[in-house]
């Protein structure tokens, strides 16, 4: 299920940094995102749902899949790792909330809309779906990974 969930949610991130990067916005620095809101609204909260998924923040797929990867360790006395990847998803909740500060708080200098092809708005939009609605509703999903464990 997490590498499911992983795909959807680490493709959308990379999809946004190439459609940033083509435009010459990204450089190698979060504060190269300062102020995304202003320019490109669709990006910036495209990359947000990304984010939070990927530091496990409901109503997310990250949040789905590091649910049941705690339970599988909880469930199986690895307690010391559960505790270690806690303090893991601690850390990098504060990395990921950085680049959301910048994309939302940070000012703006250029305020020139980014524009890109169909094919990227597409399959960043197939990510994003994916990302949230595995997120809000993961039974059809839970089930196939279920199925697939008993094949």
């Amino acid at each position: 299920m997490y590498v499911l969930v992983y795909v959807f949610m680490t493709l959308g991130a990379f999809l946004v940094v190439v459609a940033l990067r083509r435009k010459g916005i990204l450089g190698e620095d979060i504060d190269d995102m300062a102020g995304l809101v202003h320019k490109s609204p669709g990006y910036a909260f495209l990359m947000l749902i990304f984010l939070l998924s990927l530091a496990g923040i409901p109503p997310t797929a990250g949040f789905i899949g590091k649910y049941f990867i705690f339970l599988s360790l909880i469930q199986t006395g690895h307690y010391v790792l559960a505790v270690i990847a806690t303090l893991y998803v601690a850390v990098a909740i504060y990395y990921y909330f950085r680049m959301v500060r910048s994309m939302f708080i940070s000012p703006l200098a250029d305020r020139t809309p980014v524009e890109t092809s169909l094919g990227l708005r597409l399959a960043l939009a197939a990510t994003g779906v994916m990302t949230l609605g595995i997120g809000l509703y993961p039974e059809p999903f839970l089930r196939m990974a279920q199925t697939s464990l008993l094949r």
